[in-house]
Order: C-alpha cells, then sequence, then structure tokens
C-alpha cells in the first residue's frame, strides 16, 4: 500500500467519526482535526501491547493490537497522537505518542517519544510548497506581497477581516500564498458542484491529501470552511467558534488561501486554508 493511499484512509476515519457541523443563524460552519507532518518515518512500539484505534482518542473502537518492539509506518501526527501503518497486518490507525518512540534512536534506553501537542485548532488543514510571496511578515504591521491573480473582492475583504483580528490578538498577518488560493477556490467549487459541505471531498479526499495534490507542502495546516449569505457573517461565525477562531489566529499560520464562490443554498460558500512553513 502506497504511503499517499494509507494517508488517506487514515484521515477518511478521523474526518468521518470526528466532524460535525455548527449553525449561526442561517449559515454553517465546519471545522477539520488539525494534522501534522513529522520527522520520522518509522517507529517501535514501547508498550507490552498497545491498541491501534480509528481516531485520536480512546473513544474510538480498536481495529488492531500491536505488541512490544513491533516496528510501524508513521505517517503524521493528530494532537497527541500518531497515524500509523502496520505493513504486515496492513493495519491503518492511530495510537497514543505516549508508547511508540522513533526507530532512529541510537539508544534501547531512550524514553518514548512523545507528541508535542500542536495548536488546538479543530478546523482544516493546509500545506506549503515554494509560495509566490516575498517575505514572510515578522509581526502585525502591513503584509508584503507580490500580486496575486484572481483575488476577488470577498476574498480582500475575508483577508483583512482575519488579519485585523490577528493584529488585535498580537499575531502577524497572513499573506496570500498564489498555489493554495487555487486549492481552496477549487474545494468551495468542489462543495457547490458536488452539493456537499465538509471537509473531506468526494472527488479530492481530506484537505490535507488534497494539498498534496495540488503539489503543496506543510509544517502545519488548517481549514475553515462556511456557508453563509455574506463574507462577515461567515466571519463573525468563525470567531464565534473555539476551534475557527484558533485556526484563524494560530501564530503557527503565515499563508492563507481563500476561495469564495456564489451558492444557490446558503448565498457564498467560503473555504480558508492557512499553511505554516
Amino acid at each position: 500500500m502506497n504511503r499517499k493511499l494509507v494517508v488517506l484512509i487514515i484521515l477518511a476515519f478521523v474526518f468521518t467519526m470526528g466532524l460535525g457541523f455548527t449553525a449561526f443563524d442561517t449559515g454553517r460552519i465546519c471545522a477539520a482535526p488539525t494534522f501534522e507532518s513529522v520527522d520520522f518515518t518509522s517507529a517501535v512500539v514501547t508498550a507490552s501491547l498497545l491498541n491501534v484505534r480509528q481516531g485520536p482518542s480512546t473513544n474510538f473502537p480498536i481495529i488492531c493490537v500491536l505488541k512490544k518492539n513491533q516496528w510501524v509506518n508513521v505517517l503524521g501526527k493528530i494532537g497527541d497522537w500518531y497515524a500509523i501503518y502496520e505493513p504486515e497486518t496492513r493495519c491503518v490507525g492511530t495510537v497514543s505518542g505516549q508508547y511508540i518512540k522513533s526507530a532512529s534512536a541510537n539508544s534501547k534506553n531512550t524514553t518514548s517519544v512523545k507528541a508535542t501537542t500542536p495548536p488546538k485548532s479543530t478546523t482544516g488543514t493546509t500545506k506549503t510548497s515554494a509560495p509566490k510571496v516575498v517575505t514572510t511578515p515578522k509581526g502585525p504591521s502591513a503584509v508584503i506581497t507580490t500580486p496575486i491573480k484572481g483575488v476577488s473582492q470577498d476574498d480582500q475583504t475575508l483577508l483583512e477581516l482575519v488579519n485585523k483580528a490577528r493584529a488585535e490578538a498580537g499575531v502577524g498577518p497572513l499573506q496570500f500564498d498564489e498555489e493554495l488560493m487555487k486549492v481552496a477556490k477549487t474545494k468551495a467549487q468542489d462543495m457547490v458542484d458536488n452539493n456537499y459541505f465538509s471537509h473531506q471531498s468526494p472527488t479530492y479526499g481530506s484537505p490535507f491529501d488534497m494539498m498534496r495534490q495540488f503539489g503543496i507542502s506543510f509544517k502545519t495546516a488548517g481549514e475553515n470552511i462556511a456557508g453563509n449569505r455574506t463574507v462577515e457573517g461567515a466571519f463573525k461565525a468563525w470567531m464565534n467558534s473555539e476551534g475557527h477562531k484558533k485556526n484563524i489566529l494560530n501564530s503557527g499560520f503565515n499563508y492563507t488561501g481563500i476561495g469564495i464562490v456564489e451558492s444557490s443554498k446558503y448565498g457564498k460558500m467560503l473555504v480558508q486554508q492557512f499553511i505554516g512553513k
């Protein structure tokens, strides 16, 4: 099973089991768990027996059990849990970071590797490739960017609202990433065309997998989606939701892509994707 397919499967587990939505007035918003890349690809089980679960908590069902010193492929990190693939049994799931250690550890006495907790965000996902942006901002001052094609007034309005909130929180502004803009716009149109409202696309899979398909890489990423009559209404709904607000104010994100298309159901379908490099 190739790595890309495995990642798609584990993310499908997470999104299928863990997502919901919150309604605000006539609008709708939704957030996905934050998935992060890791700096090692193999790990060893340190517990006598380790339950592999369908999602990143003990609330999810057990799908297989690993034994001590068993090797697994590590696909990524979701909070304090790791997405893993066990090649012999072809088991794909998540395990607690307390009970595995990097296979590159030099000594058998090395303590187990614990996942660091990423920003507590429940919203979407993002990646980074070489963005067509001049510099990364160092503070909540003016954003320096090269002109980005296809930026609508709605896109600009949302970016200004987001950066104003970030400035008030003492966080540096976001810049448009031209390639991520394409992904966000494609995702928004895909939701309208295929009549769904979810981070998991029937066409492209999870937000993370979709970004990879478009050639974007990232250290950390997120995604907010909304259906609302106005940009301002969607932004207000996000700021009234803890998970969405944390994405907006996350200091680990420095680039964004925004996609806003007309929707007969909601008025506007909005997608904002965030990435940190």
